[in-house]
């Protein structure tokens, strides 16, 4: 029985199966790493949202939030987002009021946010997303400075 070329298929399909390994750990750990990413973000951002004090020019309060989970802060003058290719228009913002119209609580969520990692695009919907009780000034009188 020869046993010439073994260690040549042997090295194959090893190789495969260590690069399969490698690339199913990296797509992983990226997804991982963008989603903790996103979920820093989303909790400052909804913690931001909590203590705002509440106006009637509720998009204007809209538009500082997102900007506050996507580049970290309410009046960005750098332009670059804190997870990449996140964009405004992916956060959602939503008031929780009650009957009178005073908000009881602020989620904050991503939508439609893809996760390019090398093999496979991830789309997260609705997650991470955060819900904290309101706890700043209600003033529906005022504007939006």
């Amino acid at each position: 029985m020869k046993r010439r070329g073994h260690a040549l298929i042997e090295l194959a399909v090893s190789a495969a199966v260590m690069v399969s390994c490698l690339a199913g750990t990296f797509q992983f750990g990226y997804t991982f790493y963008i989603y903790n990413q996103l979920v820093t973000a989303v909790g400052n951002g909804g913690r931001y949202a909590a203590m705002r004090t509440y106006r009637r020019d509720v998009e204007k309060s809209r538009t500082a939030i997102q900007n506050m989970v996507v580049y970290g802060n309410s009046r960005p003058e750098n332009m670059t987002p804190v997870v990449p290719n996140l964009r405004p228009d992916q956060v959602e913002v939503e008031w929780v009021k009650d009957k009178s119209g005073a908000p009881t609580a602020v989620r904050v969520a991503i939508r439609n946010y893809p996760v390019n990692a090398v093999f496979k695009t991830i789309s997260l919907d609705g997650r991470p997303g955060v819900e904290f009780p309101y706890v700043g000034r209600y003033a529906p009188e005022e504007r939006e400075p």
